[in-house]
């Protein structure tokens, strides 16, 4: 479902860095939210109607676990756009985001308009914290949207992704005549074309859990949950209606022709990411997979590297599929007495307009508002259409309370590359995580 499924810089607010579902050295921008500074208040009456100092005008607060540095366009246009309301942006570390706005929420306090993950918002959306913002979440892509949404209603609209796929030296596949792949097979065979050169195809930091599961994750997303039969699955998933094994078997067997054909071997098992981001920069590899985090530390090892971008692909010829989400969603808190101040915020966010400035201070992601589109850098050009289709999916944010079984999923997957169990054995160990932290 190419703008069907939720996509496109971190999962949940347990931990920010699953925003990007990252590691430390690879993690998008918008996960690493815990900035240091900032005040962390923990009481303010959202049943309260607030006068700022300007006459006329009502004060919504807003909290965010990023500074207000990385909102700061957004916030100047929102103060010309809406004029009548005031925001007081409030920081609050990522540490204790979870615990200060649960606690306001249950009190029927707090911000009036709260930064979401995705099992946050699921969470706070199941309790009936959130107003619903289906007439606004009309307006963005199924992709941005699926993640914030439960039992049929939208309760925060996608903010700008992040997201990962596969750097490629240019250079190295132009003075080859390399064509770029448009399916998976295809794919494989220019592994194979720049093994045959004597050139390692794919530098990959298998030391850590996260390359293996993003690449095979895009992989099913595109095989199965960008369809029609597979749109239900993270639903059905978190409800327990759902598993891996059984369902994604034969995609992930497809798959596994990553390492039967050696792309993936076990020796990079001992690779870290900093490594294998060295042997990328410095030409000793084709291809690396990662995102806009890692962009100017490949340029300052190698000036002169032209990159690019591909995205993942599935075996039909697509736009492809990046690995990705929304950086945070953006609700209205239900209790609110100033709601229709905030809902004027957020329609003021849901113009073409409103998500420049939101995309000016987090440069490298996408919008999910249809007819939204930025230019960005060449570093990104060939994986433009998939962007531009809204082909950005990650698909433990859809867990829910179960998001943070991705790295076990990962690990599981370095102990398969191992040869230590079959691919049953490690989708069955998956489940039984996910079902553990869903029973808690």
């Amino acid at each position: 479902m190419k703008k069907k499924l939720w996509s496109v810089l971190l999962c949940t607010a347990m931990t920010a860095a699953l925003l990007a579902g990252c590691g430390n050295s690879s993690a998008p921008a918008d996960s690493t939210a815990g900035e240091t500074a900032g005040t962390e208040e923990t009481g303010e009456d959202a049943g309260a109607v607030t006068e700022a100092a300007g006459e006329g005008k009502t004060k919504v607060r807003m909290t965010y676990w990023n500074s207000e540095d990385t909102m700061q366009a957004l916030l100047d246009y929102l103060a010309e756009e809406v004029p009548d309301v005031e925001i007081e942006f409030q920081f609050i570390d990522n540490s204790n985001y979870n615990t200060i706005v649960d606690t306001q929420l249950s009190a029927e306090e707090g911000p009036d308009i709260i930064c979401e993950s995705p099992a946050s918002a699921l969470k706070h959306a199941k309790l009936g914290y959130l107003a619903e913002v289906n007439e606004l979440g009309a307006m963005y892509s199924s992709a941005g949207t699926n993640v914030y949404s439960y039992d049929g209603n939208i309760y925060a609209l996608p903010g700008i992704s992040w997201f990962e796929g596969i750097y490629f030296n240019k250079t190295m596949f132009e003075e080859n005549n390399i064509a770029l792949p448009t399916t998976f097979d295809e794919y494989l065979a220019v592994c194979k074309q720049f093994e045959d050169l004597g050139i390692k195809p794919l530098a990959a930091g298998l030391k850590s859990w996260e390359p293996m599961l993003k690449n095979s994750m895009a992989f099913v997303t595109a095989e199965y949950l960008s369809t029609d039969a597979g749109a239900s699955f993270g639903e059905d998933y978190r409800n327990g209606e759902a598993k891996l094994e059984g369902t994604w078997n034969t995609y992930l067997e497809k798959w596994s022709e990553m390492i039967s054909s050696g792309v993936y071997t076990t020796d990079m098992t001992g690779i870290d990411h900093d490594q294998a981001l060295e042997e990328f920069a410095t030409g000793k590899a084709a291809m690396f997979c990662s995102g806009p985090w890692d962009l100017e530390a490949i340029q300052s090892k190698n000036p002169d590297l032209v990159v690019d971008m591909m995205p993942f692909y599935g075996t039909k010829a697509s736009e492809g599929w990046l690995i990705g989400g929304p950086g945070c969603g953006v609700a209205v808190n239900e209790a609110s007495a100033n709601k229709e101040a905030a809902m004027k915020v957020l329609a003021a966010i849901s113009t073409v307009e409103g998500q420049r400035a939101f995309w000016e201070n987090n440069q490298g992601g996408s919008s999910y508002l249809n007819g939204a589109e930025f230019e960005l850098p060449e570093a990104y050009s060939s994986a433009s259409s998939a962007l531009a289709a809204g082909n950005v999916y990650c698909p433990w944010n859809e867990w829910g309370d179960a998001a943070g079984a991705h790295e076990t999923y990962g690990i599981e997957f370095q102990s398969y590359l191992l040869g230590e169990q079959d691919l049953s054995q490690t989708l069955t160990n998956v489940d039984n995580a996910v079902q553990e932290l869903l029973e808690k």
